[in-house]
């Protein structure tokens, strides 16, 4: 059996890297799609374009202006004059946000006077909405609460209870730090499965599969022989991966680097299994191809933790989060590159990915049958 497993895994990695196309395949795709992730895949909100309509012109509406200017989130753009502007402006996409300051704003701050100034963002993207209306929030209870604290307007009375938040693990709030880890993980179930699924249709099509029929290699040894190449292969993919978000993209790994490899040795056995069980509906490769990046990359993006906590989710689309891998090796990219956790912290997760792997070799062994006699 040793001697048998041995021809077949050293077959299969020289067929794979025989072929031209299928080499680029195995190293550029994740390098590439890594860069596109990390930099353009930015979730960032910041450098917002705002304007302002001042009907005040008094030094406090402009020493209000310069709190929002003054500051990372936003570029000042020039000021608006009427209604008609704003829609105008906001429908063109000129800026994303304009301040319209009151009448009598500077003599209700010097008397301590409710202080109440509107904000018309444009809506659009809801996420980016939401976040900018908490920046202009934040910015407009800082610049009352400075104004009281130098003396310059009544001090209003201390709340009995107030909240301090403070973000724990990403303090400068940058998404990269979330998007490179996530990224590592989608592309770990992406190209190990069609990598996998593409390997076991070009037998089917080229009709050397016949082999398995007329030799006395097992299905087990088959399926073995087959799958542990993509998974060193893929292996090959994470290290080439994880050095980028070192070097490239200066995300530092704070947690345990053996779990995280272990992790990643768990998850892509998983994804190669997975793209396997495709490759059993799959006749040609073009179908299998196709097959397997949708079936991937749709429930990647919408169940299994990129965009959506899964925690959050309910019905079916949580059932969908829980059976997909990656929801539980995003929890792991994550937790060893931005939170700092080690094996004690994501023994749960590694558990719930190596059940994965028996649950799947069973599937394809008994989607594989030897033809009969």
């Amino acid at each position: 059996m040793r001697e048998r497993l041995r021809v077949i895994i050293r077959k299969e990695f020289l067929q794979a890297l025989r072929n031209p196309r299928m080499r680029l395949m195995m190293i550029l795709p994740p390098i590439f799609q890594l860069i596109i992730f990390g930099y353009a895949a930015n979730m960032d909100v910041d450098s917002v374009r705002i304007g302002w309509m001042d009907m005040d012109h008094t030094p406090e509406s402009r020493a209000y202006i310069s709190e929002f200017t003054g500051s990372r989130y936003f570029i000042e753009k020039r000021p608006v004059s009427d209604y008609d502007e704003v829609e105008r402006r906001l429908k063109n996409g000129d800026v994303k946000a304009i301040i319209e300051i009151p009448p009598n704003f500077g003599r209700d701050i010097k008397s301590g006077y409710p202080t109440v100034t509107a904000a018309w963002i444009d809506g659009a993207m809801p996420f980016r909405a939401e976040t900018i209306r908490g920046y202009i929030q934040g910015t407009h209870t800082q610049f009352v609460t400075e104004l009281g604290a130098v003396g310059q307007t009544k001090a209003a009375p201390p709340p009995a209870a107030f909240v301090q938040t403070r973000f724990r693990y990403n303090q400068d709030f940058d998404s990269i730090y979330a998007m490179v880890p996530s990224s590592i993980s989608l592309l770990l179930a992406l190209i190990p499965a069609i990598l996998m699924a593409l390997a076991v249709v070009r037998e089917k099509e080229l009709g050397s599969i016949t082999n398995l029929y007329v030799t006395p290699v097992t299905r087990i040894e088959f399926l073995i022989g087959k799958q542990l190449p993509y998974i060193a292969l893929a292996m090959v993919n994470f290290t080439l991966m994880f050095l980028m978000a070192l070097f490239l993209f200066r995300v530092p790994l704070k947690g345990s680097f053996p779990t995280l490899l272990l992790g990643a040795m768990l998850y892509v056995t998983t994804t190669t299994a997975y793209g396997m069980v495709i490759s059993a509906f799959a006749r040609t490769q073009i179908a299998a191809l196709f097959g397997t990046a949708i079936l991937t990359v749709l429930p990647a993006t919408q169940f299994a933790g990129l965009m959506t906590p899964v925690s959050s989710l309910s019905g079916i689309a949580a059932i969908m989060g829980r059976v997909f891998p990656m929801s539980y090796f995003v929890p792991i990219s994550m937790g060893a590159f931005t939170k700092g956790l080690g094996f004690s912290d994501l023994d749960r997760y590694l558990l719930d990915l190596a059940l994965f792997i028996p649950v799947f070799v069973l599937l394809n062994f008994l989607l594989l049958r030897k033809q009969q006699s």
